[in-house]
């Protein structure tokens, strides 16, 4: 049986024999389950709630908080692996379509908290380097590479307060 790839290890599915250990997670959320083997699939097989109330019997031990029943298998949602996002900068076709020429954009450098610029998209400019070509992107008077925007800004879409980087998410293997 292959675990959920979110799971980092058989132990820390919580069982009865588990009780003690388990009062520590008390509130927290995670996946509960009648059968070891529905942690193979974390969204189809297990039911997602609140650790309520932990019980010594082997096969009643997990309360969830939503439903009130209990639940011989528990994995508090704090022990499982995140899954990291990982970015890589925009090619210049995904730039343009973020952005536009004459749209204002704010943006820093990456954790200057209290720098932040807002400048309006000014342009491109493409030139041939060594057989390749690099595309500067003005912002304001200044021009940036993808990469450099990439590796040492980060930019905030309206309507939020968080600064994303200059690039396209990907999911991590």
């Amino acid at each position: 049986m292959e675990l959920d790839k979110r799971i980092k290890s058989l132990s820390d599915i919580l069982t009865c024999f588990d009780v003690e250990r388990a009062k520590e997670f008390l509130g927290e959320k995670g996946y509960f389950a009648g059968g070891l083997y529905c942690f193979m699939n974390l969204q189809r097989s297990c039911l997602y709630g609140t650790l309520a109330n932990v019980f010594d019997d082997p096969d009643d031990v997990f309360q969830r908080k939503e439903d009130s029943i209990y639940y011989p298998y528990f994995v508090p949602e704090c022990l499982l692996k995140v899954k990291e996002k990982q970015y890589r900068p925009y090619t210049f076709m995904e730039f343009t379509d973020k952005f536009t020429v004459g749209q204002p954009i704010k943006f820093r450098q990456k954790g200057a908290e209290g720098y932040e610029r807002y400048l309006i998209l000014n342009g491109y400019q493409h030139e041939q380097h060594a057989g390749q070509t690099v595309t500067y992107i003005y912002i304001g008077s200044q021009g940036y590479t993808l990469d450099a925007l990439f590796n040492d800004y980060e930019w905030q879409e309206h309507y939020t307060e968080d600064f994303k980087p200059f690039g396209v998410e990907e999911e991590k293997q």
